[in-house]
């Protein structure tokens, strides 16, 4: 936590590191906001899931674009252009309300503008965040922001949806779009490096995109780190997709009950403590110690939530899968930053990105819930244990006889 303040110190990192906090908290608005509105004008699941399929398709269509514009240009001002069309976008639903004319068709179409926007700023993230850390402290600033994330993505839509009982939802989705201005002005204030390596990007997009992934395919040790991240963002997505039947078949709980907020918090606060132990770590054991450690113990907390049978033992080894999952993407992100070239930065990141939470993630919702229908929640969750054990001895040796952290 002492070191986190020190980092804060620097006035640019600050301004950035404030920035993603209220961008972040707009994001949880339109997380909660909209699907309640949609549902609220359609009374229609059919609407609401194009909406959450809407938050998703940007990344698996324009990830590598979005990669090859932000290696080519000012990374800071694709930070502010896209905050700044986010904000505008969110904000063209509470204007809407208030005249009586926000229809599901244009809730959807401002979610996937902001979505697409994010897209870009997310790539320029990539490429901001190493020119932002101090020497030596890359994995440090990423720990940072992570748990940062980690602490809004827990509180905020809880918040959101408190306000959302008490307040017109035009005024929450205002509060979202207001975020967005405030995350524009700090990251405008900030004074934020460009980050551009333009000289060294290919002219034109198609080439630019190939350049990356032909570096990418030469390179296994990064590699590796995709396969790593795509493992454990599977198993997020068969946990995220079967702690509800889990805690009922399993922990012989009620779905309405508190139970099923809890497994999701200790999971959080597993993701908590990776984000204090890994800096730590990797300065003494490097990145991709972690990396695997990571692996190792994310798969013995899925596998212990597979013979969970009681609450306490639950939570534990949820916390542990947690941990293990965000040790897992904290030294991964690391690593890979610090061996790709700045050229690169941004292509390589999403699509690691995209691999992950593109495919990754919502593989592991229909896998889960395919094996729970046929063996049961247990099976899926112990299942996907032994996939992250099994990709983690693929990968080390897939790296067998190479040097160096690339």
């Amino acid at each position: 936590m002492s070191e986190w303040l020190r980092l804060l110190g620097d006035r640019t990192l600050r301004w950035y590191w404030l920035g993603r906090i209220l961008s972040l908290v707009a994001a949880s608005v339109v997380l909660v906001a909209t699907p309640t509105a949609v549902y609220q004008l359609t009374s229609s699941a059919l609407w609401v899931s194009a909406l959450v399929a809407v938050h998703g398709i940007p990344y698996l269509v324009l990830g590598p674009v979005a990669g090859a514009v932000a290696d080519r240009n000012d990374r800071s001002l694709i930070l502010r252009t896209c905050e700044l069309i986010i904000a505008l976008a969110i904000a063209t639903l509470p204007v809407a309300a208030a005249f009586d004319r926000l229809t599901p068709v244009h809730i959807v179409i401002a979610v996937a503008v902001a979505r697409t926007a994010f897209v870009f700023a997310d790539a320029a993230n990539f490429g901001l965040v190493p020119a932002l850390a101090p020497p030596g402290r890359l994995a440090a600033v990423t720990a940072l922001l992570f748990a940062t994330s980690s602490v809004v993505e827990m509180v905020g839509p809880g918040l959101v949806g408190a306000m959302s009982a008490f307040l017109p939802g035009s005024f929450t989705m205002a509060l979202g779009a207001s975020a967005s201005v405030l995350a524009y002005l700090c990251f405008r204030f900030g004074r934020l490096p460009s980050g551009s390596a333009v000289r060294e990007v290919p002219p034109g997009m198609y080439r630019a995109i190939l350049d990356g992934a032909r570096w990418l395919v030469s390179h296994p040790r990064v590699r590796s780190t995709i396969a790593l991240g795509v493992a454990v963002t599977v198993s997020q997505g068969v946990f995220v997709s079967q702690v509800v039947p889990w805690a009922v078949r399993r922990l012989d709980v009620p779905a309405d009950g508190g139970t099923i907020g809890l497994l999701f918090s200790a999971w959080a606060v597993g993701g908590l403590v990776a984000t204090v132990v890994v800096p730590a770590l990797t300065r003494t054991r490097g990145e991709r110690s972690v990396a695997f450690a990571g692996m190792w113990v994310a798969a013995a907390g899925a596998i212990g939530c597979a013979f969970a049978t009681v609450v306490p033992l639950a939570l534990a080894m949820t916390a542990v899968w947690g941990s293990g999952y965000l040790s897992v993407v904290l030294a991964t992100v690391v690593w890979r930053q610090l061996s790709t070239p700045d050229r690169l930065r941004s292509r390589v990141n999403t699509a690691a990105r995209m691999a992950a939470y593109g495919i990754g993630y919502p593989l592991g919702g229909l896998l889960g819930g395919w094996v729970t229908t046929l063996f049961g929640p247990q099976v899926a969750m112990g299942g996907v244990g032994i996939v992250v054990v099994g990709v983690a001895v693929l990968a080390l040796r897939g790296m067998r006889g190479t040097r160096g952290r690339a």
